[in-house]
């Protein structure tokens, strides 16, 4: 067994899996490293050379950036609930149920049962959409679901694929021709932390709360929008709630410790994407459009495409919505083109991430930042004023 796809750095692989699924034997198959990210090896015995992996890996293949600039809106669900139920403003699920009318289908990623990891699957119902719905912080597994949604396509029904924005040039690179029926979402991406940490961080809490956990949400909205709360449900009735300027994994996360190494220098960030629509929270909209900032949600939404387009269009009548200038938009969400920064003591927080407990290793490694720094680094500027409220809680 050995690492598959010639690539000159093998760090830049970003697990996107389009090689395993191209694959005409089957031979290579995606495998957790010792930090807990999936690579792909190959099964020599079986491998016949025929390259299918190398033409389809994004990394080997990045797709040229179209031109123009995509159009910028800020937006939110009119359905509350709804909204209250979303990461941010609710507006993948109005796409999503845009798409899975007359038999459509919807891939997106979705918690296990056990809340240990997060993989693609396919919702066909719209019922079944709030598996999808909320943010979650780790590399989604995407298994067979490029073949699924080839499958699909071919069969001339309506598809919305959601994902990082490496997934969905991975799902390009291996549909290897566009379709009329497709609709890609991707989002703006911090970059994917280490599922083996995520791993030893819900058996923490299950430690301590004393069951098993039966749901976690990352961005539940109880103390609002921007000071959202990490949650855990037990299968004792009982709950973890935390937020994020306190919980540690989300502190691990957003100082960089347990990235994937190729989020460090992400080749997907850019404003022009192969995706029809990128999704975000509105990050510094109380200094772009205050109007719509009720601290429940707000979507930042980049149409980049007629289909794009015209999907959002299809909406319109659901959502409040309002144009922004992209410059304005890139100001309070600069992750749309640049990568985070590697800090210098990752590799050593990776390297005790087996032998630490979770308390030892955010004492040993999470730094208390300046109320300056947070902003810098974390949170986009134009959030200061609400950062100092809940600083000094």
């Amino acid at each position: 067994m050995r690492k598959h796809i010639d690539l000159e750095e093998w760090s830049t692989c970003c697990g996107c899996s389009a090689c395993a699924q191209a694959c005409p034997k089957g031979c290579i198959t995606m495998q957790a490293d010792g930090e807990g990210f999936l690579y792909p090896v190959i099964d020599e015995n079986t491998c016949i050379a025929c390259g299918a992996c190398e033409h389809v890996c994004p990394i080997k293949n990045t797709s040229p950036e179209p031109t123009g600039e995509p159009d910028a809106y800020a937006a939110y669900s009119k359905n509350t609930e709804q909204r209250l139920e979303s990461s941010s403003g609710g507006v993948f699920s109005l796409l999503a149920e845009e798409i899975l009318q007359n038999s459509g289908v919807v891939f997106g990623a979705a918690m296990s049962e056990d809340c240990r990891k997060a993989q693609h699957i396919a919702v066909e119902r719209q019922e079944d959409l709030w598996k999808l719905r909320g943010s979650k912080y780790l590399q989604s597994e995407i298994g067979s679901t490029y073949r699924q949604a080839e499958n699909a396509l071919k069969q001339g029904r309506r598809v919305l694929f959601s994902g990082t924005p490496c997934e969905i040039e991975g799902l390009h690179r291996y549909l290897r021709r566009e379709y009329e029926n497709l609709l890609c979402v991707d989002l703006i991406c911090h970059g994917v932390p280490s599922a083996k940490l995520w791993e030893k961080y819900v058996s923490y809490r299950e430690n301590c709360a004393g069951a098993a956990a039966q749901r976690t949400f990352f961005r539940h909205k109880k103390y609002g929008w921007k000071t959202f709360a990490v949650l855990f449900e037990f299968a004792n009735n009982t709950a973890y709630e935390q937020v994020l300027s306190k919980d540690l994994f989300m502190q691990m996360f957003l100082q960089n410790l347990c990235l994937r190494p190729s989020c460090y220098a992400c080749a997907f960030k850019k404003k022009n994407r192969v995706s029809d629509i990128t999704l975000a929270d509105f990050w510094g909209c109380d200094s772009v459009c205050p109007e719509l900032d009720d601290d429940k949600g707000l979507s930042l939404v980049l149409c980049h495409s007629i289909m794009g387009r015209t999907v959002f269009k299809a909406i319109e009548g659901k959502i409040v919505m309002e144009p922004v200038s992209l410059e304005k938009a890139l100001y309070g969400n600069p992750s749309l083109v640049k990568s985070c920064k590697k800090p210098e003591q990752r590799d050593a927080f990776m390297m005790q991430m087996d032998s630490l407990m979770i308390p030892q290793l955010a004492q040993g490694y999470l730094k208390k930042p300046s109320l300056s720094s947070y902003i810098k680094q974390l949170i986009p500027v134009p959030l200061k004023r609400t950062l100092k409220r809940f600083l000094k809680r």
